[in-house]
């Protein structure tokens, strides 16, 4: 566990740094409750269907599906526009453990032309782990990084995703998440 937590920790400082970076040239320009403040922000969202490859940390990885939705930020928001929230809900299940996830991320996002653009920011989520005999939710909080490609409806990309969790009664659960997804824009 304390090689995860090191890597969770140097994970979410890397995330921070990248999404505070941009306060230091225009801190001025930051807007707070967007979503409340601001007429003419728009959520620009997302929905996406995921599959993902899970490296739970302790026992077989697994292969996951779910939901992916993106949007602007709305509570608050760099003078360029660049963080958007994302929101995913994850299922898995592998001999005789099921995990639900939620998980929500932050991330600043740097386009890179033609649709194309890159996000890392700090994450935190919370997982139902479901074994025979115990069920626990585990709170976790780590780093998120990803690849979208948006072009009119079409709405794709990959995340690779990591959570340092609590352990609860001898359950463990430190996913390092590789996912796929693809969906429309609105």
């Amino acid at each position: 566990m304390q090689k995860s937590t090191a890597l969770a920790v140097t994970a979410l400082t890397l995330a921070l740094t990248a999404l505070t970076a941009p306060a230091a040239h225009a801190a001025d320009g930051w807007q707070w409750l967007p979503a409340f403040n601001n007429p003419a922000w728009k959520p620009d969202a997302s929905l996406a269907l995921t599959g993902s490859r899970i490296g739970p940390g302790t026992g077989p990885d697994a292969n996951a599906w779910g939901l992916d939705l993106n949007f602007n930020c709305g509570l608050m928001q760099t003078p360029d526009q660049r963080i958007r929230s994302h929101l995913n809900l994850t299922h898995s299940s592998k001999n005789g453990t099921s995990v639900t996830g939620f998980e929500v991320s932050p991330r600043y996002t740097v386009p890179l032309g033609d649709g194309l653009s890159a996000g890392v920011g700090p994450s935190v989520g919370a997982f139902q782990v479901s074994t025979p005999g115990n069920d626990r939710t585990l709170l976790g909080v780590g780093a998120a990084a990803g690849m979208n490609y948006r072009a009119g409806a079409l709405y794709t990309g990959f995340d690779i995703r990591y959570h340092a969790t609590t352990s609860r009664s001898g359950v463990d659960y430190d996913p390092l998440t590789f996912g796929a997804k693809v969906g429309i824009n609105f």
